[in-house]
């Protein structure tokens, strides 16, 4: 069984009333339509996505962008559901590495239902799924626990989970870090951008001062983050160009 969830952006602006019609047409002439639930700003996402897991829903489709998953990425995680996407609107970031197309070609995507599991990355126990990145970047990183690394300069920092050239199913997280390294002496030495890769399972990242972090987009600000991965933790539907 499938549960459809719009969210609000969706009902509120006449623009995605035309697109909104031919999805639902689509998903009746694959024969997978099923009960609608609407996001408001006083309903609960969890409880009513349990209530409809409850009722025997098996696939919570998000009708929306990035920031519509971020709503139900804990409950859909938690009850081993399968999620699919039928993107609208900016910002869709994940669907897009996922190779899902925006409007009607989605739901063929979702008729051919090609599930893969997929693991999940953790920052203070939030979950991401995209990746985590810290545009100023000057702090103290342990790594696994068993070693650290200190930013002497400005540099940038990204955790990657589903992004190109990262596998979101070898339970790792690839953190690069970019940072200016000085080449040449004196007045005529210049600058220059070096990047490493270093693959592990978890990152203790602290700092004197307040930093932003971006996880999947979402700004979270503090001095102490602890990083983790839930391996194979989420299982989504996927299209063929999918980039992992």
């Amino acid at each position: 069984m499938y549960c459809y969830l719009y969210d609000e952006f969706i009902q509120e602006n006449k623009r995605f009333e035309r697109e909104l019609l031919e999805v639902e047409n689509r998903l009746t002439d694959l024969g997978i339509a099923g009960k609608i639930s609407r996001l408001a700003l006083f309903r609960n996402a969890e409880e009513m996505i349990r209530d409809e897991i409850d009722r025997g829903v098996e696939t919570i489709v998000v009708l929306g962008n990035d920031e519509t998953i971020r709503k139900v990425i804990d409950v859909v995680a938690d009850s081993q559901v399968v999620l699919g996407i039928i993107p609208f609107g900016p910002n869709n970031k994940l669907a897009q590495l996922m190779g899902i197309p925006e409007g009607v070609g989605a739901c063929d995507v979702l008729s051919a239902r090609r599930v893969e599991t997929i693991d999940i990355g953790t920052v203070n126990g939030r979950r991401f799924i995209t990746g985590l990145t810290i545009p100023n970047f000057k702090a103290e990183i342990t790594c696994d626990e068993q070693f650290r690394i200190f930013a002497t300069t400005r540099a940038e920092l990204e955790i990657r989970n589903l992004a190109n050239l990262s596998d979101p199913c070898d339970g790792i997280l690839n953190t690069v870090i970019r940072s200016a390294v000085k080449k040449g002496w004196g007045i005529f030495g210049r600058s220059e951008m070096q990047e490493s890769t270093l693959p592990m399972q978890s990152l203790a990242i602290r700092s004197e001062k307040s930093i932003s972090v971006f996880a999947d987009g979402e700004e979270l600000e503090g001095t102490r983050f602890d990083i983790g991965i839930e391996p194979m933790a989420m299982r989504v539907i996927t299209g063929k160009q999918r980039m992992f």
